[in-house]
């Protein structure tokens, strides 16, 4: 195991010949808890996996970091199952956001499921 200290534990795979490319950069992420139910174009959504109704994370990401890209929005249920939402905008999101929404960086998605209750869990409760 590596503690770090050692010179490989720098080093990426890659194939002789080729240079080590950098990471992809994280895209601008905004994940907002939404309590309520979601209902954009009159129809309820609802979870695929347990059928939930309410109690959403919704997160908007914006993959290039372009203004004028657009932004994709997902929906996050507390049993862990994720899925872009074509019928929800970037404004869905902010209207979403109140103003008592403390921001917080998270060092991984997993973490933020996890500090969030979202990473399956609380599957099958509300909390709202």
């Amino acid at each position: 195991m590596s503690d770090g200290s050692d010179d490989m534990s720098r080093f990426t795979h890659f194939r002789y010949g080729q240079e080590p490319q950098p990471a992809e950069p994280v895209p601008d992420t905004l994940a907002i808890p939404h309590p309520g139910p979601l209902s954009p174009r009159g129809m309820l959504i609802s979870c695929a996996q347990c059928q939930a109704t309410r109690d959403w994370l919704l997160i908007q990401v914006r993959p290039n970091r372009s203004p004028t890209d657009p932004n994709l929005v997902f929906v996050r249920c507390r049993c862990a199952h994720e899925w872009r939402e074509p019928d929800l905008e970037a404004h869905h999101v902010t209207e979403a956001r109140d103003d008592g929404f403390e921001e917080r960086e998270w060092d991984s998605f997993e973490e933020m499921y996890r500090g969030l209750g979202f990473d399956g869990l609380f599957r099958g409760m509300y909390f709202a």
